[in-house]
């Protein structure tokens, strides 16, 4: 990047809506703790705070209908949820120690999920373009009615409830509203390499594989069991890609790779930890000189709950977006761009006596001290809708020329 731009890289930021903060002990689905009201945020981070396990009123709540059926003398039908036979890893398990509180998303907050017991889960959320259709069950009524057709059914196996070390198992609302952000600007992902930090159960990457053109996502996460499920997620959705090649599962797999990435390391893409036996999700030297040669976005969804976690991710967003492109990068002048989301969340502080969004607060702080980040909010009241969801009316976006 060009001494004349000081070293300041780019950071827009996509803002969510705002969300209830953690309380302090565990919490029930239904808990009636916390308010919900979306607020601006700097940077694109719209990191859904896991610590706040989403207890907000059901004016918020309704985001995805999963059509969900829990195996437990439930039919299981082709559009509905299975519970799957398979429990949390140790470290994903909501039934740990009752020291540990337990963290519920709200997209899984619905009366027809059922009972809520930290296994494995499966959903499809609608993504795309969608259209009107009439709906012929209501063919009877006088007034027409209308349902809305998405191009893609998007399958993904998830965790109900977790602790917050595992939240990466949930899915957040913070993926919804970036999948609609970088759809947007879809024209200037096609042949790019992208790279996603806290990537979760992979639903954003693999929306965006399925709506974008870009060539590559790196794919990443710090715990293996979580990039264990986010492989198998995008080996199951690899029916969906459109493509003339007569593989299109290889294609598609290809496109998204899961690698590990912790924040806590020094340089997490250092090619000596490239080692003659690489673990599975290890980076490759190819890998690694790929991004740094071409590797333009960035992007993540609700990542900021922890504020030693975010302390993490800013020094990584310095590395990575101050890392230079080669000369001969269209972008070498402007330098990487990164795009993050979040759901601010608030609860009552006793150290401040007032209702407050305390980690998206310490990031937004944290934010405007970095001397190598430049961030603003982008304003996204008049973004369309790529996925099924409800977003809050109050959302607003921020960004950082």
């Amino acid at each position: 990047m060009s001494t004349s731009h000081r070293h300041t890289s780019q950071l827009k930021d996509v803002l969510e809506d705002e969300q209830c903060e953690r309380p302090s002990k565990r919490l029930r689905a239904d808990s009636p703790l916390g308010m919900s009201s979306t607020a601006s945020l700097p940077l694109s981070n719209q990191f859904s705070d896991p610590a706040s396990s989403r207890t907000c009123s059901d004016q918020n709540q309704k985001i995805i209908r999963n059509n969900l059926d829990i195996e437990d003398g439930g039919s299981d039908n082709n559009n509905n949820l299975s519970l799957e036979d398979e429990s949390l890893k140790d470290g994903d398990s909501s039934q740990g120690d009752d020291e540990d509180d337990i963290v519920l998303s709200e997209v899984h907050i619905d009366p027809i999920n059922g009972r809520v017991d930290g296994r494995w889960m499966v959903s499809l959320f609608q993504i795309g373009k969608a259209v009107e259709r009439h709906d012929k069950r209501h063919l009877a009524n006088t007034e027409e009615q209308f349902e809305m057709s998405w191009e893609y059914a998007v399958e993904i196996r998830h965790a109900m409830g977790t602790t917050l070390k595992s939240v990466g198992s949930q899915v957040w609302m913070g993926s919804f509203l970036l999948v609609d952000w970088m759809s947007s600007i879809k024209d200037q992902l096609n042949g790019s390499v992208a790279f996603e930090l806290g990537a979760g159960t992979g639903l954003t990457s693999i929306a965006l594989s399925l709506l974008t053109g870009v060539e590559r996502i790196f794919c990443t996460d710090y715990d293996t069991d979580v990039l264990l499920n986010c492989e198998r997620n995008v080996i199951n959705n690899s029916h969906l890609v459109k493509t003339s090649e007569s593989d299109g599962s290889t294609f598609f797999n290809n496109r998204i790779l899961p690698r590990t990435y912790n924040w806590l390391m020094d340089d997490p893409m250092d090619s000596s930890s490239c080692t003659s036996t690489p673990e599975r999700f290890d980076w490759s030297k190819e890998e690694i000189e790929q991004w740094r040669s071409r590797g333009t976005f960035i992007f993540a969804a609700d990542v900021v709950y922890d504020d030693s976690l975010t302390d993490a991710l800013i020094r990584c967003l310095e590395k990575l977006l101050l890392d230079p492109l080669p000369k001969d990068h269209p972008r070498h002048d402007i330098g990487r761009i990164a795009y993050l989301t979040m759901e601010k969340r608030y609860n009552f502080s006793l150290d401040e006596l007032d209702v407050v969004a305390q980690a998206h607060d310490y990031f937004v702080k944290k934010m405007s001290q970095s001397n190598m980040i430049e961030a603003q909010r982008i304003d996204c009241t008049e973004l369309d809708h790529y996925c099924d969801y409800k977003r809050s009316k109050d959302l607003v976006r921020k960004q950082a020329e």
